[in-house]
């Protein structure tokens, strides 16, 4: 059964766009952006850090990319969204002005950057990647958001509430430089509480969480929130050490590393 339109189809039977509704040829399509995949430079790869613990962080060329849109709903959301709010955020359009405690973005349109987030949020639900098996959106919200998403309309807060935060190693001897925490992806995950669910993303250095339904009118108070009646928007820093659901796995898979150096170094000396 597709998950936005609602209609029961056959493995082999064509399906609409996820976005648009529309019968139309599918591509193969990214929920995180396929540029974020690609920071690094031609030939290199980002790593990717899965949800699961028993696997290893490693580099990968994979991109989560499934046949989901319509190669104009593809196009849409890459020029709307992901080519506005990439540069954005990484610091190359705008300004990310870096202080004690966190970073403020100053002269981006939020709308747009909380629609960026929501519809890497939205892809990742209807996509049918095992990547994004933690992230779901139930009804009528899925169908809410598509429609924001589609007619450029901001998502209201209390029907999705979008935070984020800067990774920052804040150690004195650091050991994840801005650098390699900029080319970090993590399948997402996501955590429940009393009021909520949150939907988690880790990409592009930034720690992303989308609560559904959304934060109350105090929470959205807190730094990081996106909403469109702010001039400027200010995020914390968060240490990624203090994210467990990744600690847990990158550590194990640093360690690993570190111990390969060592046996390799031992056989080295060993030829020698």
């Amino acid at each position: 059964m597709c998950q936005v339109c609602g209609q029961k189809f056959e493995l082999s039977d064509p399906k609409p766009c996820g976005l648009c509704l529309e019968f139309n040829e599918l591509v193969r399509s990214h929920a995180i952006p396929n540029a974020s995949f690609k920071i690094i430079s031609k030939g290199r790869q980002a790593v990717v850090v899965t949800a699961d613990i028993g696997r290893h962080p490693a580099g990968s060329n994979e991109s989560f990319k499934t046949y989901q849109l319509c190669s104009g709903c593809e196009k849409f959301l890459n020029k709307e969204y992901d080519s506005y709010a990439l540069p954005r955020l990484r610091g190359q359009k705008g300004k990310r002005i870096l202080y004690g405690e966190g970073v403020t973005l100053i002269g981006i349109d939020l709308t747009k950057l909380q629609l960026f987030f929501l519809s890497v949020f939205w892809r990742a639900a209807n996509s049918e990647y095992l990547a994004y098996s933690q992230v779901f959106i139930p009804e009528p919200w899925n169908n809410e958001i598509r429609e924001c998403i589609l007619n450029k309309q901001p998502v209201p807060l209390d029907l999705s509430t979008v935070k984020i935060s800067l990774l920052k190693d804040m150690r004195k001897e650091k050991f994840l430089s801005d650098e390699v925490l900029a080319k970090i992806i993590m399948e997402p995950f996501h955590r429940l509480s009393d009021n909520n669910i949150s939907f988690n993303f880790i990409f592009e250095g930034w720690f992303v969480e989308i609560f559904t339904p959304g934060l109350d009118l105090k929470e959205r108070q807190s730094m990081g929130v996106i909403y469109s009646e702010r001039i400027r928007l200010t995020c914390p820093f968060i240490h990624p050490y203090d994210i467990h659901e990744f600690s847990e796995i990158i550590i194990p898979g640093i360690q690993k590393d570190i111990e390969k150096k060592k046996e390799s170094n031992v056989v080295r000396k060993t030829r020698i």
